[in-house]
């Protein structure tokens, strides 16, 4: 299940794509007016109610997990708060650890260019 909105495709997070799924998710919320919902109490506005606070909160929480991918969905499936969901992925994929450095120093030596696709997909894939 991707989302699609002209040429933009949603794609499920892992640690590869992680720093391009996160700002797309953020332009998602945006989208959706729920990006406040991710920063936490230091977003919220003093005038909002709580209850309409609580809806918007648990609509964000489910427009993340739509997008998580089902290997790390056990990890999310029961967190109701957007913040904490969000921080627990971020977590999850930004982590600076050997094991994904050497993932990616080895998708870099073996990254080559495939004929016939176009260059800028190539860029892409290289940054």
């Amino acid at each position: 299940m991707e989302e699609s909105s002209g040429s933009n495709i949603m794609m499920k997070p892992m640690t590869s794509n992680y720093s391009i799924w996160k700002p797309r998710m953020e332009d998602m919320l945006f989208f959706h007016d729920l990006e406040g919902v991710i920063l936490g109490d230091s977003a919220k506005p003093s005038i909002m109610i709580d209850k309409k606070r609580k809806k918007l909160n648990r609509k964000t929480v489910s427009r993340i997990r739509q997008w998580v991918d089902n290997r790390v969905f056990n990890h999310v499936a029961y967190e109701t708060n957007a913040h904490v969901l969000w921080n627990a992925l971020q977590e999850m994929y930004e982590r600076k650890t050997t094991q994904n450095k050497t993932f990616l120093f080895r998708k870099l030596i073996n990254l080559k260019y495939n004929d016939g696709t176009p260059i800028t997909e190539h860029l892409n894939t290289y940054q």
